[in-house]
């Protein structure tokens, strides 16, 4: 007699691995989309960027303006792809158990030590956040950079605007460096 059915065990298992291959598929998805979202942004950024440096005058600020916010929605953008990368990543977390019957992502592989140009444990998405932040941030000063206000603060307070412009851009690699880092759990 042929036995057609699966038993129960079976099933659960069966579904259990359509579970993490949907989850993995679901992760690659977002990463794909992720990088994807992010060129279509810096096609408007890149544009923004040419058009302000070919402009004079007053006539920079529509094209700072535009660039702020293309900038300002690529990072909000890379957040929302972020949560979704990680939700996906958590339903992994949860089938694999499942399926191979242990954690096949949580553990921390040992890194080869390699010096300065070795290998790092930080997290490209976080790294493209800070800097589609960062960008959002040169904008802003394009921006306040564009006004006739502007024009007169910098005549008077050159050196000045310099030395924040070097201090702030050290603070934040220094951030990069410190808070990028990938995080587990």
């Amino acid at each position: 007699m042929k036995h057609d059915s699966m038993s129960s065990r079976d099933k659960s298992a069966a579904i259990a691995n359509k579970r993490f291959q949907a989850a993995k598929e679901g992760r690659k998805y977002e990463i794909d989309k992720f990088w994807q979202r992010s060129a279509f942004f810096w096609v408007f950024i890149a544009a923004s960027f040419v058009a302000f440096s070919k402009a004079e005058g007053l006539s920079r600020f529509p094209f700072a303006c535009f660039g702020f916010v293309s900038s300002f929605a690529w990072t909000l953008q890379n957040r929302g792809s972020k949560y979704w990368y990680e939700a996906w990543e958590e339903k992994i977390k949860r089938a694999e158990l499942d399926v191979l019957g242990e954690p096949l992502f949580n553990r921390i592989e040992a890194k080869q030590s390699k010096g300065l140009w070795g290998a790092a444990d930080f997290s490209v998405t976080k790294l493209t956040i800070a800097l589609s932040d960062f960008v959002t941030l040169i904008w802003f000063v394009l921006i306040v950079q564009s006004t006739d206000f502007f024009e007169q603060f910098r005549r008077q307070h050159r050196t000045g605007l310099y030395a924040v412009g070097i201090v702030t851009t050290l603070i934040y690699c220094a951030s990069l460096f410190i808070y990028a880092r990938r995080t587990n759990g």
